[in-house]
């Protein structure tokens, strides 16, 4: 509980919005995380977290059709754009995402540093992978638990993702072969689980 009143906000705005928030703070934690010693079994959840987090954006950007409508593709554009301005004489990821993470102040209310909301969220995205690296100071967290959580938020993305998108883009998508979207949904509903999803 205390744990979603300090990250909730990042998945109360629209659904593309929390997409790019959280891919691109992911990004910034898969990173800075990259060198750190966990287990093998442990390391899953990171990889996990990244590669659902990279597929989510891909629907986002290359396949916006099969997500609930937003303006995701122009705040794509313009993240894309404030990262490459940070970014371009940088080299070294993992250096340019701790970089990043020391550089931005996160005290300073989002609107005031980027007035429109429809703007970059990359203020966003560090001020939320903050909050996430922070957790890792807490008592009965470390880099592991904070990777599960954050696997768990891409599968509920995922899912919910899977019972909003059109049930006629999933039929489409089922005559080509299927996009794990689509996968997920049938496999939620032959659970019986999409009911849970829509009414959150």
């Amino acid at each position: 509980m205390k744990c979603f009143c300090r990250l909730g906000w990042s998945i109360g705005e629209e659904f593309d919005q929390s997409i790019l928030i959280w891919h691109l703070a992911t990004d910034l934690c898969y990173y800075t995380d990259l060198n750190k010693n966990s287990s093998p079994v442990k390391n899953s959840d990171r990889k996990a977290s990244k590669l659902l987090s990279d597929y989510m954006v891909y629907l986002l950007v290359k396949r916006p059709v099969m997500l609930p409508d937003g303006i995701g593709k122009i705040r794509f554009q313009d993240s894309c754009a404030e990262a490459t301005e940070i970014f371009q004489c940088v080299k070294d990821r993992i250096q340019a995402c701790k970089k990043l993470l020391l550089q931005v102040n996160t005290e300073i209310p989002s609107l005031k540093v980027k007035g429109d909301r429809s703007k970059s969220m990359l203020f966003d995205a560090c001020k939320l992978a903050k909050s996430l690296q922070s957790l890792e100071s807490e008592k009965e967290w470390n880099c592991e638990k904070k990777w599960e959580m954050m696997s768990h938020v891409w599968v509920e993305m995922l899912c919910y993702a899977a019972c909003h998108c059109p049930h006629n883009r999933h039929a489409e998508e089922l005559a080509k072969g299927g996009e794990l979207l689509t996968h997920v949904w049938l496999l939620m509903a032959h659970f019986g689980i999409t009911e849970h999803v829509y009414q959150d």
